[in-house]
């Protein structure tokens, strides 16, 4: 039977493990694919479609590969995936999506049917193993793409247009659960050689959950809590045992040189630090909501003329979390220098006749994003519930949350450690990521 490390491998670099292609499927089998399942589904659908194009590549990220494919009145995007969580990454996601176009307005594609995984492998290419997706490919240019063909005001219109739709999801009842986790359809087919599950019919509930942090590297196979969790106390404790474990593997083996036997000792004294603080940092009365954590640049789609919001995408990995986690301003406004005065051109110009030099661009941008910070909470707050009063709760369990993220970091250890001091010696109160 196939297993994930027949498709895969994790390497080590300057960055850290990432994972490594061990299947490259050819450009026709892929073609192959997509057409099959786009006939099959018209077929059952009672439609036809003909004259479609060859798949073209168009690029992916760590464990995704992205193909499009065409005919002269709709578009299709296949996305093959690496199996870094076998069948529950792939489910979880066409189920979030479905609740998703089933219960808001958001623009997300549709799926036109997947495949999570079997003994059936890859059509055409033997037992690859690859999961994939195929689903519609939506309108626009990505935000990043678009951005230097936007002024100010465009992007202001997108970003409100943007807050109400996060809004949407956030107010959503549909989206509301009891437990942190990652989403699951009660009539899911894993089997691509169906026809897609109808989600009207499906009921949703809370799983496993689906995270980079629970799958990276070896941690998949650790012996750890997934959920569904009742509270943050088991996401933490789970997340902080995987660290533990990741160290306790390199210190004992003898293959580990001193100088990650040395950081992994200090990775997981911290990560032991941590876990006895849990209940000092925790809210009381958690509320849970589904939450796209990385709401990035890439990740949006604009009409750059109207600022019209086009489609959200990349939706793996999204998981059910905490309010206080949701409540946040999208990742691409995060960490931002703030700049409230709007930098002259003129002021920048290294000669009278010259252009700007390259701060004035920088700086431009700080401003515009500064600004459009701005307007995104303000368009939160006009919509009267209780998301302005959650972003502005407490930071205590932002700051804990983003110390377990980077307790196994060593740009950041000595930071939380020196941070952590502070809080065992009841000092008071400072920020994680304002303290110096």
């Amino acid at each position: 039977m196939f297993q994930p490390a027949d498709a895969i491998e994790w390497k080590s670099g300057l960055s850290g493990s990432q994972p490594v292609w061990k299947v490259e499927p050819s450009i026709d089998i892929v073609t192959d694919l997509m057409r099959s399942k786009v006939q099959e589904i018209s077929q059952h659908e009672g439609s036809t479609e003909d004259s479609m194009s060859i798949a073209t590549f168009l690029g992916g990220g760590a464990f995704n590969k992205l193909y499009f494919m065409n005919n002269y009145k709709n578009s299709w995007i296949l996305r093959l995936t690496l199996p870094v969580d076998p069948y529950y990454k792939t489910v979880s996601e066409v189920a979030t999506i479905n609740l998703i176009r089933k219960s808001t307005s958001l623009p997300v594609p549709e799926i036109i049917t997947h495949y999570s995984g079997s003994v059936e492998g890859f059509p055409g290419d033997g037992n690859l193993g690859l999961e994939w997706i195929l689903m519609t490919k939506l309108p626009g240019k990505t935000l990043r793409n678009a951005w230097y063909e936007m002024d100010i005001g465009v992007k202001m219109q997108f970003v409100e247009l943007l807050a109400d739709k996060l809004h949407e999801l956030y107010a959503c009842d549909a989206a509301r659960f009891s437990t942190i986790g990652n989403l699951y359809q009660s009539c899911m087919q894993a089997d691509a050689s169906r026809p897609k599950a109808s989600s009207g019919s499906a009921t949703y509930a809370v799983g496993r959950i689906v995270s980079m942090p629970f799958f990276w590297k070896k941690r998949l196979y650790d012996p750890v809590e997934r959920g569904p969790f009742p509270s943050s106390a088991g996401w933490f404790t789970s997340r902080l045992q995987l660290v533990d474990h990741e160290c306790t593997q390199i210190i004992d083996s003898d293959s580990s040189n001193p100088d990650d036997k040395e950081d992994a000792t200090r990775f997981r004294n911290l990560s032991r630090r941590l876990s006895q603080h849990i209940q000092n940092f925790l809210p009381t009365n958690e509320k849970f909501v589904l939450h796209h954590d990385d709401i990035n640049a890439g990740n949006l789609l604009v009409d750059p003329e109207t600022g019209a919001l086009t489609g959200i995408l990349d939706w793996e990995c999204v998981s059910v979390l905490p309010t206080w986690k949701s409540c946040q301003l999208p990742l691409f406004l995060m960490n931002t220098k703030a700049r409230n005065m709007q930098p002259s051109e003129t002021a920048y110009l290294e000669r009278e006749d010259g252009p700007p030099s390259s701060f004035y661009f920088e700086h431009l941008r700080e401003w515009e994003l500064t600004m459009l910070g701005q307007c995104f909470l303000q368009r939160m707050e006009s919509h009267n519930s209780d998301w302005m009063e959650v972003y502005m709760s407490p930071e205590r369990i932002r700051d804990f949350d983003y110390a377990i993220q980077h307790c196994d970091s060593e740009f950041m250890v000595k930071r939380i450690e020196e941070w952590l001091d502070i809080v065992e010696g009841g000092e008071q109160y400072q920020r994680l990521l304002e303290y110096d």
